[in-house]
């Protein structure tokens, strides 16, 4: 194993990892990119770098909107396995890519890179393969990918948005604000972490979320249950789930934006329930419009871990609003601008912190284009450099890459991995 971790690159993996030429930025292409959350008409992209993997490496990517990365000489060739490794023939689909990719390597040694989370069905086929793995940390596997996609250097300071990542906590991170090179991430903040009732149905039952955030907000005063939204959801089910949060039984903590915006839709009376991943959170984007209102209040906390993005001013206010007559497309337009100006206040201190002045933006909350462009503008008012993608997806389907670079820079360091 120490001859397969010897350092073979001249340049510094941690320092940069970026295309010879910068992929096409423009704001429209992006969105489009973003919006199907998917590679290019034939499932497959090539990234050349200007440097060369000390040895192949094959990342096998997420769970769900399934990717693998092939780093080999200097390019990286991503491909699309499957939407859903749970799904038997998507599993069978994610196997024949792998060993596809394999065998574009022949007999060279080479290293896998998986998610960290260990019961992701890409990482325990990644161990089982009698091979040297390397565990990447989820959001720092989106972070390093959007960098080496929009062309800028790392380090940054990556925001990055999703449904749910293992953090190294055990908690499901997905409201992460963190300085990353190609070898190392750190947290600088996050959103306040919420109790889950029910774990990953919430991903399903927006109003799951809300209970989380009802009860992280006001504790055991449950008034809010007699409010007229939720009307629609069967008291018994919701009284189960606050036994779960008063018991601490299956109610993992999550600071995850993807369930933020889920509970924020069902108190705004989008829905309750998902027909597909994400849905509660289009269609909150899609009452916005282009409609333009203030945020609602919001607080950072400065620990000793990080700064705390506080959410709970924002509850307030919306369990305020529901009682009252409902504008939901006022709502959704001042919910977008308050998770743009949150954001936006922890990078400028970020920035102060670190003098690190390069921003991007990954993750599947950033397929939400109002979002996007809402916090770009405000970076860009700053007068920092904001980076996004534009050849892979800022959902899962782009963490194979970011994976690749990061166990690129393991390898190339000789250090275990994280």
């Amino acid at each position: 194993m120490s001859q397969v971790l010897e350092k073979t690159s001249s340049r510094s993996w941690s320092d940069a990892a970026t295309p010879v030429k910068p992929t096409n930025s423009a704001d429209s292409a992006v969105a489009r990119q973003l919006l199907c959350d998917s590679l290019s008409a034939d499932n497959e992209v090539q990234i050349q770098l200007d440097r060369s993997w000390p040895i192949p490496v094959l990342a096998v990517g997420a769970e769900r909107k399934n990717t693998l990365c092939l780093g080999h000489g200097s390019q990286a060739l991503i491909r699309k396995s499957a939407d859903d490794l749970t799904d038997p023939a998507g599993y069978r689909q994610f196997v024949d890519t792998f060993q596809f990719l394999k065998r574009q390597l022949g007999d060279a040694d080479f290293i896998v890179a998986h998610d960290l989370h260990p019961l992701y069905l890409s990482s325990v086929f990644a161990r089982q393969q009698q091979l040297s793995c390397l565990a990447v940390q989820h959001h720092h596997a989106h972070a390093v990918s959007c960098a080496v996609d929009a062309g800028i250097s790392l380090p940054v300071i990556a925001v990055v948005c999703d449904g749910a990542g293992y953090g190294v906590d055990g908690a499901s991170w997905g409201g992460e604000i963190l300085l990353a090179d190609a070898l190392s991430c750190r947290r600088l903040g996050h959103l306040r972490y919420m109790d889950l009732p029910g774990g990953d149905a919430a991903a399903r039952a927006p109003w799951r979320s809300a209970v989380a955030l009802l009860a992280g907000t006001f504790g055991g005063d449950d008034f809010w249950t007699s409010l007229p939204v939720f009307h629609s959801v069967d008291p018994q089910e919701r009284d189960i789930a606050l036994r779960q949060l008063r018991r601490r039984l299956n109610a993992p903590r999550s600071s995850s934006l993807g369930r933020l915006f889920d509970g924020v839709a069902f108190l705004a009376g989008v829905r309750a329930h998902n027909d597909f991943e994400g849905h509660a959170a289009v269609e909150l984007q899609r009452a916005a419009g282009e409609r333009v209102e203030s945020p609602y209040p919001f607080d950072i906390e400065e620990t000793a871990d990080g700064m705390i993005l506080d959410w709970q001013p924002l509850v307030r206010a919306l369990a305020t609003e529901n009682s009252a007559c409902m504008d939901v497309c006022a709502i959704s337009a001042r919910f977008h601008a308050t998770i743009a100006a949150m954001f936006d206040a922890v990078v400028a201190r970020s920035v102060d912190r670190t003098g690190v002045n390069r921003i991007v933006l990954s993750g599947g909350c950033f397929a939400n284009d109002l979002l996007r462009r809402s916090l770009v503008e405000r970076l860009r008012r700053r007068g920092l450099h904001v980076g996004f993608h534009a050849k892979v997806p800022t959902g899962d389907g782009g963490l194979s890459l970011g994976q690749a670079v990061v166990a690129g820079a393991i390898a190339a360091s000789g250090s275990r991995g994280q």
